[in-house]
């Protein structure tokens, strides 16, 4: 299998989190998308041009990080989507909702406070703290009394929350929350998560050299 992706972005992290917990072999594909010659390049192989991307032996082109999961469960233990019908419908509910409202909310902030403050759009920046602030009341009234996002074991909503919260705990703290605070902690000490965060980090680590010199 080939994986087009990048350590930067929080849906290759989630794709790569699922498949470190599986220990699934594939080839990487790093793709710079804020490079012109490399985004013309990718949209020969996949014309929408969003990572991540899983290439699968017959040539199938499987994009979407949920959908990549799902593809992946089919094939791999251990199960993210797990339980009878209604756990598993809980299951991607919580996807959605930490891909939709946390996660897309947290990328949203990020990129409007590189932005010179003349140039940022407040609207954008009040409606994604109204849905981070509305997240985390939701998941600090929810892990008060569970281990992971659907209870006791680790899922595909997990894997969504920890690249969301990975970039949150920069752009929007989570500190005064107890529950997510300990939540985040313990995805943080699951070895695929570890792995993705570092590496990650030379990538972070660069992107913020440069934006300082901008």
């Amino acid at each position: 299998m080939k994986l087009y992706y990048h350590p930067l972005s929080s849906y290759s992290q989630k794709v790569l989190i699922a498949i470190y917990e599986k220990g699934i072999e594939f080839e990487p594909h790093i793709v710079a998308l804020m490079d012109p010659e490399q985004r013309a390049k990718y949209r020969e192989v996949y014309p929408m041009g969003k990572v991540p991307l899983l290439i699968v032996d017959d040539d199938h082109l499987i994009p979407e990080s949920s959908i990549i999961i799902e593809y992946l469960d089919g094939i791999a233990e251990p199960k993210l989507i797990f339980g009878d019908a209604d756990q598993r419908r809980k299951i991607r509910f919580k996807d959605r909702m930490f891909d939709l409202y946390l996660n897309n909310s947290v990328s949203r902030l990020l990129f409007q406070s590189m932005k010179p403050e003349s140039e940022r759009d407040q609207e954008r920046i009040d409606t994604s703290k109204f849905r981070i602030d509305t997240m985390y009341g939701f998941m600090e009234q929810e892990f008060g009394d569970q281990r992971y996002a659907n209870g006791a074991d680790f899922s595909m909503a997990d894997c969504a929350a920890a690249t969301a919260l990975f970039y949150a705990q920069r752009i929007a703290p989570f500190d005064k929350y107890e529950n997510i605070s300990a939540y985040w902690d313990r995805l943080a000490s699951r070895p695929s998560t570890q792995r993705v965060m570092s590496e990650a980090e030379p990538y972070i680590k660069a992107f913020m050299k440069k934006d300082a010199t901008a």
